[in-house]
């Protein structure tokens, strides 16, 4: 017994050392690189399995430093994921592997980004209360797949941990908003708003309570202006006339106390808020300002925030 796993030691061991002499580049198809299967390496290293699962990893970091393309980065994955299925426990590689997977191809263009977010799903089956993975997840979803109800979930289920920062929520229902779930926003703003210890927190949400309903409104209009639009061949000039020409029932009040209006690229906006309840977009900020002072439209210095 001892000889037979003496023999299967020295096997794997020379096997491993045999693959380490990979050239520069390794033998890939289309798909990937060459790999063997999982269940193969289970059999025929079932005792060595960690070891094999190091030798993987280091792969996966020797890819990194000779990748230059989007094809060369997405190889890490499979590296990455053979790694973690010889070892499930093995963090560390998730993480790694989720980060540098994703290649900008310029003007923040992105690929490899469902590869990333695959690991990191993949991660949080073997870790399920890992703050990071959690958080690259939702981070993966909301900047790069625009999943704004599934980024906004991950945070929410984030910020149920201890010690997780107070902002998280507050995002969560921003994305809530974005994505069109008012309803699951307004519910979660105001559990936040039940569950708050201080004045400032209290205020935030009664605050935020107001904001995703008049997002709902702003949506409302949008739609309203669209509608219009397609029937007219043009946009309207003003809120009032989509009222008086049916396309809203009646003129809609603002929470914010604010005027509606439409800006000078169709879409609707509030006096009470220069900002509407999505992503905030810089580029646009100061493009936005000068729409609306052409327009002659002033707005409330305090709600001139993102």
């Amino acid at each position: 017994m001892l000889l037979t796993r003496l023999v299967v030691l020295v096997l794997a061991v020379c096997s491993i050392a045999l693959m380490a002499e990979k050239p520069a580049r390794p033998l890939r198809t289309q798909d990937g690189p060459i790999l063997p299967r999982r269940e193969l390496l289970e059999v025929l290293g079932a005792a060595q399995k960690p070891l094999l699962a190091d030798f993987y990893w280091l792969q996966a970091i020797q890819q990194v430093g000779r990748a230059n393309t989007a094809t060369e980065y997405r190889d890490v994955y499979f590296y990455s994921d053979l790694a973690t299925d010889l070892d499930a426990k093995f963090r560390y590689v998730y993480e790694w592997g989720a980060i540098t997977t994703p290649f900008n191809l310029g003007r923040e263009q992105w690929v490899n980004v469902d590869l990333s977010s695959r690991l990191l799903t993949k991660g949080l089956a073997a870790f399920p209360d890992d703050r990071r993975f959690l958080f690259q997840l939702a981070y993966n979803k909301m900047t790069y797949d625009r999943e704004y109800k599934a980024a906004a979930d991950l945070l929410m289920r984030l910020s149920k941990l201890p010690d997780t920062p107070p902002h998280l929520p507050q995002l969560a229902t921003r994305l809530y908003a974005q994505a069109g779930h008012f309803d699951m926003g307004l519910q979660m703003a105001q559990m936040l708003l039940d569950g708050a210890e201080d004045e400032e927190s209290r205020a935030f949400y009664v605050h935020r309570i107001k904001e995703l309903l008049r997002e709902r409104v702003l949506t409302q209009i949008d739609a309203a202006i669209e509608a219009y639009q397609k029937e007219h061949g043009e946009r309207p000039k003003a809120v009032p006339v989509l009222v008086s020409t049916g396309f809203l029932k009646q003129m809609p009040m603002d929470p914010l106390e604010g005027q509606f209006f439409i800006d000078r690229r169709g879409r609707a906006r509030s006096t009470s808020g220069l900002y509407r309840l999505e992503m905030y977009d810089h580029a646009k900020k100061q493009e936005l300002r000068e729409d609306l002072a052409a327009g002659g439209i002033q707005l409330d210095e305090a709600e001139d925030s993102p």
